[in-house]
């Protein structure tokens, strides 16, 4: 378990990974803004719940991890402003309030964990740090269809594993 007990080691932290989450936020969003408001609520957040945060993995992959969430739920609630035609009980918006993130998260770490070690790298890397399959060979130092071939291995195991969540998992990914 991380704790952070001051603003120092906070610091530390936010200057350790604010440009990796800005750089993961931004390949998504495409928008300097909505990136900087999106690592800026995560590290306010962070903050908030420093003392009851429990990370079952690396502290990168719990950020980059909530990166992914906060820019999935961009897009949702932004999606709802922007067509006022749509009633919002047609798209699920009760289902994102409702959803709880951290057994979403929970449920993929314990698929992940199923993964051999270089599948969990391998799956890590792509679908939660956002590196192309041309970067993690080459950080690897792997062939570009080992990466594939890890990947597709990974991602039926996944898949297989969080088979009951299927209708939650299409809303987010």
């Amino acid at each position: 378990m991380l704790l952070v007990n001051s603003p120092k080691q906070f610091e530390e932290i936010f200057n350790e990974y604010w440009e990796v989450l800005y750089k993961a936020a931004f390949n998504r969003t495409k928008d300097q803004a909505i990136t900087e408001d999106i690592v800026q609520e995560i590290f306010i957040d962070f903050w908030q719940r420093r003392k009851e945060i429990q990370i079952k993995t690396s502290l990168k992959a719990y950020l980059l991890t909530a990166v992914k969430y906060k820019v999935i739920k961009h897009f949702a609630f932004s999606d709802l402003h922007t067509n006022n035609l749509l009633d919002c009980e047609e798209i699920g918006i009760h289902d994102y309030n409702k959803m709880e993130f951290d057994d979403l998260y929970d449920a993929l770490e314990i698929a992940i964990e199923k993964l051999s070690p270089r599948c969990q790298l391998v799956f890590r890397m792509s679908r939660i740090e956002g590196y192309s399959t041309c970067e993690i060979a080459s950080k690897l130092d792997i062939s570009t269809q080992t990466v594939h071939n890890q990947l597709s291995k990974s991602l039926g195991i996944v898949r297989k594993e969080l088979k009951h969540l299927t209708p939650i998992l299409l809303m987010f990914f």
